[in-house]
């Protein structure tokens, strides 16, 4: 037997007895509307396996355990997400039993907006995570550009070392800068968190920042300086279309991640009106309904950045370093 066709026989049978295990529970175990969930889910994988077995000896290029895999990767985010918003509808005073909620609430949001400590807490997390952006794109955008443009001695390793500072816990730094703040006299101030947050903000600039000012083409540049422009002119022929989109884009992203930030937040934040959103909703302050309705909320800058710039954001994390 061909090893392709061998290969897709077995995502087929793995995908038909996934499928087959999920509608057993669902029918034997799960209750309610939930059911017809899982149902749904085993009746797609299931459909999956039946169709990957009959295309199995063609010769199309086509990977049955790619398509397995995004079908579970889909279920694996979506699911989270859907419970998220169950529990968020919920009515007050009961627990989420269920994914489809009998009786939602759909006040909930208005209700947690309303709230002073999250609006504080969410103008904490913007102001900060704003600011953080804005110094690491000014520090990363010239080191990358040395980087991707100049031979600098070690510059290999950089990026290897620009992951290592990315994985290090910030944990490890909140209690020595607390200590710092508090003999500052910024414990207790929103700005306590901006400068710790930079530990994350730069290495990531710089590390999105590297690929594209390493594949820009900058014989276009070269040619507009040879053509005799001024500085104006290549700024506006060059670095506002051709660089500025994905570095915006860079600079959402390290946005994003600045504003999740959960530890620096709680460490440095000993008052409500200093901690970032994310660490107001850690603590417990806010009930679970409406915490789980801010978070979903709290998505809505990710969700809006992938619909605007897929494409951008697919090829600066899909970009690799030199």
């Amino acid at each position: 037997m061909n090893p392709t066709v061998r290969s897709r026989l077995w995502a087929a049978g793995t995908a038909f007895v996934v499928g087959f295990v999920l509608a057993n529970v669902g029918v034997l175990v799960v209750t309610g509307a939930d059911r017809w969930l899982w149902v749904a889910v085993a009746a797609v994988l299931m459909g999956t396996g039946a169709v990957g077995v009959l295309v199995a000896d063609t010769r199309r290029r086509l990977s049955l355990w790619a398509v397995l895999g995004l079908e579970l990767a889909v279920v694996g985010t979506v699911a989270p997400l859907w419970w998220t918003a169950a529990v968020a509808l919920t009515p007050s005073g009961t627990a989420a039993t269920s994914m489809l909620p009998s009786s939602p609430r759909w006040s909930v949001l208005g209700d947690a907006l309303r709230r002073d400590d999250v609006r504080e807490a969410a103008l904490t997390s913007v102001v900060v995570a704003t600011a953080a952006t804005v110094v690491a794109m000014l520090v990363a955008v010239p080191a990358a550009y040395a980087l991707a443009r100049r031979r600098v001695r070690g510059g290999r390793a950089v990026p290897v070392v620009v992951v290592g500072v990315l994985l290090l816990p910030l944990v490890a730094f909140a209690g020595p800068w607390s200590d710092t703040a508090d003999a500052l006299g910024l414990l207790g101030s929103r700005w306590a968190v901006a400068p710790v947050l930079l530990l994350v903000a730069v290495p990531l600039a710089v590390f999105l920042s590297i690929p594209v000012l390493r594949d820009a083409p900058w014989s276009l540049r070269d040619s507009i300086r040879s053509d005799g422009a001024d500085r104006r002119q290549e700024l506006r022929a060059f670095a506002v279309p051709v660089l500025l989109p994905d570095l915006l884009v860079v600079a959402a992203l390290v946005w994003v991640l600045s504003a999740q930030d959960v530890v620096l937040g709680a460490a440095l934040g000993p008052t409500p009106d200093a901690r970032t959103l994310p660490a107001t909703l850690l603590l417990g302050q806010v009930p679970p309904a409406q915490a789980a309705a801010v978070g979903l909320l709290w998505l809505l800058p990710v969700i809006v950045l992938l619909a605007v710039a897929p494409r951008r954001v697919r090829r600066l994390i899909g970009r690799d370093h030199p």
